[in-house]
C-alpha cells in the first residue's frame, strides 16, 4: 500500500503526481494480473484527479479533457467525475507536462493584482474584498488585508501592497468583509501553480508593469466555472454568467526583493487595509485522509 497525502477538496501538489503515476505503472507492468486500486474518502475528486493523470502518463488518453470525460463516464452515472475546478486545472497542468515536453521547476512570482468583473452581487450590498494567499510547500499563509481596493461600475481591483515571493502550488481565498460585521464571509478560492502561469499554460503574458519594467508579467484569467465555490452558483445569484477573475503576477529573478507599492491607476473609490495575520480557520472541510494506492 502506498499513501499519497493530499487534503480533501484540493488538488495534489504538482510534484506528487509523477511519483504516483510511476508507482502505478511499475505495479501494473510488473505482472499482467496486477490491479491498482486507488481511493480517497469518496473515491471521486482526489482519486479522479490522480487516475486522470495516470491515463495521461500511460498515453491511454491524449488530453486532459479526454481523461476527465472518460473518468466521469466510468465513475459516475451523471458523468460528473472530477467537478472541483482546481482539481481539473491540475489535470490540465499535468497534461501540459506530458504533451509539451515542459520540464517542471519551481518558479518564483509575486501576485500584484486581482480583478473581479463584473462585481459580485451580495444581497444588494457592496463587495469589500479581502485576500488570503497560501503556499503549499513550504507552508505559509499571508495575513489578510495588506492591499488597496479600487472599484467602479464594471470591476473591483485589489492591489497587493505587500507580498512574499511565492512558488509552486498557491491557493488564493477571496472574502467579503462588510464594514458593519465582525466576521468576513467566504466568496470563493482557487489553486494555481506558479510554474505553469509563468510558462503561459492557461495564462498569458502581458506588458510589464510601469513600476517594474524589467520583470515579466502574466495574467491568469478564470471564469466563474473555474473558481472553487463560485462554480456552484448555477442560477447566477451572486456572480453573473460572464463573471471572471484576472490575476496579475510578476516572475521574479532569483535574487529580487519586492516590498510592495501603492495601487496603480485610478478608480472611482478606493480603500486600503493591512490587518493582523488571519487566525480564522479555512472555510473548507478537511477529512484528514489521503489518496491511497
Amino acid at each position: 500500500v502506498a499513501r499519497y497525502a493530499l487534503e480533501d477538496h484540493t488538488p495534489p501538489n504538482i510534484e506528487l503526481i509523477q511519483p504516483f503515476c510511476e508507482d502505478v505503472h511499475d505495479w501494473l507492468t510488473a505482472d499482467s494480473r496486477n490491479v491498482a486500486a486507488v481511493h480517497c474518502k469518496a473515491g471521486k475528486g482526489r482519486t479522479g484527479t490522480m487516475v486522470c493523470c495516470y491515463l495521461l502518463y500511460s498515453r491511454q488518453k491524449a488530453s486532459a479533457d479526454e481523461a476527465l470525460k472518460f473518468y466521469g463516464t466510468k465513475r459516475t452515472h451523471d458523468e460528473k467525475g472530477v467537478t472541483i475546478p482546481s482539481q481539473r486545472r491540475y489535470v490540465e497542468y499535468y497534461a501540459a507536462l506530458i504533451t509539451s515536453g515542459l520540464q517542471y521547476s519551481a518558479t518564483k512570482v509575486h501576485i500584484r493584482e486581482l480583478v473581479m468583473s463584473p462585481p459580485p452581487t451580495l444581497n444588494g450590498g457592496t463587495c469589500s474584498p479581502e485576500l488570503t494567499v497560501s503556499q503549499a510547500q513550504p507552508s505559509f499563509k499571508t495575513p489578510s488585508g495588506c492591499h488597496d481596493v479600487r472599484r467602479d461600475d464594471s470591476s473591483i481591483r485589489v492591489y497587493l501592497t505587500h507580498c512574499t515571493p511565492l512558488n509552486g502550488d498557491v491557493r488564493v481565498d477571496v472574502y467579503n468583509k462588510p464594514k458593519m460585521k465582525m466576521r468576513k464571509e467566504k466568496l470563493f478560492h482557487f489553486w494555481f501553480n506558479t510554474f505553469f502561469v509563468a510558462a503561459g499554460v492557461g495564462a498569458e503574458r502581458v506588458p510589464a508593469l510601469d513600476d517594474s519594467p524589467n520583470l515579466e508579467a502574466f495574467k491568469l484569467t478564470l471564469n466563474k466555472w473555474q473558481l472553487d465555490e463560485a462554480h456552484k452558483d448555477k442560477q447566477h445569484k451572486h456572480y453573473s454568467a460572464d463573471f471572471k477573475v484576472e490575476l496579475i503576477v510578476q516572475k521574479m529573478p532569483v535574487t529580487s526583493r519586492f516590498a510592495g507599492t501603492r495601487a496603480r491607476g485610478s478608480g472611482s473609490s478606493s480603500s486600503s487595509s493591512c490587518s493582523e495575520p488571519d487566525t480564522e480557520p479555512d472555510a473548507h472541510w478537511d477529512s484528514g485522509e489521503s489518496t491511497y494506492l
